[in-house]
């Protein structure tokens, strides 16, 4: 008759076998939720940043103190500067800026930094230059950027070239 002991040593090996394997089931279904979510993702990410780069509107996202956070290709088309050249630059020392407009969107700028400015929601005009000192018309489209939390983080602004309405 077998003792006690090797039954027990018996039934913990096996018991730790089956929790082993389990763990092993589990880890590959997580593993296996965890890829499609991460493909679902990326195909949304690429899907939004086409969409950013198809656009003719120019876009750019700037941060609570006034630094450029990001432009889009169609931005950067229209200015002709890059987007290495742009982002993380302060918006007040703007190289589309014409220089003789410059003060007047400076004061626009900090007021709205401020907060006592509001941008209207059917946008404004103003004037640009691109990098060769072209001026050109633009209509601004201005909006607070707003987080998942439902906080402001910066404003989001859309430019339209409106060169070819003016012609």
């Amino acid at each position: 008759e077998p003792d006690l002991f090797p039954n027990v040593l018996t039934g913990l090996v096996t018991f730790i076998s089956i929790a082993l394997v389990s763990v092993l089931i589990l880890l590959a279904r997580d593993t296996k939720r965890r890829i499609r979510a991460e493909r679902g993702l990326a195909d949304s990410l690429a899907f939004r940043k086409a969409m950013e780069d198809s656009v003719i509107t120019g876009l750019r996202a700037r941060d609570l103190q006034g630094r450029i956070t990001y432009v889009n290709p169609a931005f950067c088309k229209m200015v002709g500067f890059s987007a290495d050249e742009l982002t993380g630059s302060d918006i007040t020392n703007a190289p589309y800026w014409p220089t003789d407009l410059a003060p007047e969107y400076r004061q626009r700028q900090a007021e709205r930094l401020a907060g006592g400015d509001t941008p209207p929601p059917e946008g404004f005009e103003s004037v640009f230059m691109r990098k060769g000192g072209h001026r050109f018309p633009v209509m601004i489209f201005e909006a607070p950027l707003i987080n998942a939390e439902k906080v402001q983080t910066g404003w989001m602004s859309a430019f339209v070239d409106m060169s070819e309405q003016r012609r």
